[in-house]
């Protein structure tokens, strides 16, 4: 191969390598992608705004769980709960997908704590099985799920309690 040959094969494959990053449908490649930041906002019982180790700030949506929304019955509860619980601390996020909002959908863990799991488990929040896809982390927050509702645990002891999902859905309908 001539030295120009080699150059015209060097400047296309480094088009292409720009093009495959710049165009790329995958949203996130998050095969494992770590972050370690400050929780400086909780907007709800599954959404905080953190503040990472890198001075990026983040909107991060829990993986696997929703909370009732703020007009819902335990909705302000969820939230208060959340905020007492990571507000000011410093949490260890893993990146599972990046949603339609730009926000990063996380596991969240608090000194090796899953954030995720315990909002479930004292009935703050239901397994999101839509979108739910890790199997063992699913199986988890579904078995915690099952034990809060037979305790009537947090939102559970509301006979009436409606899923947020449920809840957005009729909101869109009226």
């Amino acid at each position: 191969m001539s030295p120009s040959e080699r150059k015209i094969l060097i400047a296309v494959a480094a088009v292409a390598i720009f093009a495959a990053a710049t165009f790329s449908t995958s949203r996130v490649s998050p095969a494992a992608e770590t972050m370690r930041g400050l929780v400086i906002g909780v907007q709800d019982g599954d959404t905080i705004t953190v503040r990472t180790d890198d001075f990026e700030q983040i909107r991060v949506r829990f993986y696997g769980v929703d909370s009732p929304e703020k007009d819902q019955p335990h909705g302000k509860i969820a939230g208060d709960f959340l905020k007492k619980l990571v507000h000011g601390k410093k949490v260890d996020l893993e990146v599972m997908d990046i949603d339609r909002y730009g926000r990063h959908v996380c596991l969240v863990k608090l000194e090796g704590t899953l954030v995720n799991l315990v909002m479930v488990e004292k009935g703050h929040a239901w397994l999101y099985g839509a979108y739910c896809k890790s199997k063992n982390v699913c199986a988890r927050i579904g078995a915690a799920e099952g034990k809060a509702q037979k305790a009537g645990l947090g939102l559970w002891g509301n006979p009436d309690a409606t899923a947020p999902w449920d809840h957005r859905k009729n909101k869109r309908r009226k």
